[in-house]
């Protein structure tokens, strides 16, 4: 919301999605030349050439949040197509997210 210079006041609203990954993917998670959070120019060779040979798709650890994990996948058939989960929507302050409200019940959480 910041890179598109939202005024303050403005929501933006997201849908959980759920679903399940059963494939063969390949691990990046001891690879840390590909790990970077700045420069995503190895991984994107290290993807391409996987995906030429035919791979399915990769998966490695979030360089962003510590406890999550990240997959891209290479072929639409690799993963069943989601279903929706609960829907969210954010506030923006004009400066950051300030609080998120749960709309199917319209329970709020002041983000801090």
């Amino acid at each position: 919301m910041r890179a598109t210079n939202e005024a303050p006041g403005w929501t933006s609203q997201f849908r959980e999605l759920i679903g399940s990954i059963d494939a063969d993917l390949d691990d990046a998670s001891g690879r840390a030349d590909l790990l970077d959070p700045d420069d995503y120019r190895p991984s994107q060779i290290f993807g391409a050439e996987r995906r030429a040979a035919g791979s399915n798709g990769i998966t490695w650890p979030s360089v962003r949040y510590p406890r999550g994990n990240c997959i891209a996948v290479f072929w639409p058939d690799v993963i069943p197509i989601p279903t929706q989960g609960r829907h969210f929507a954010y506030h923006w302050n004009g400066t950051t997210v300030d609080y998120v409200k749960r709309l199917e019940d319209g329970e709020v959480w002041q983000v801090s």
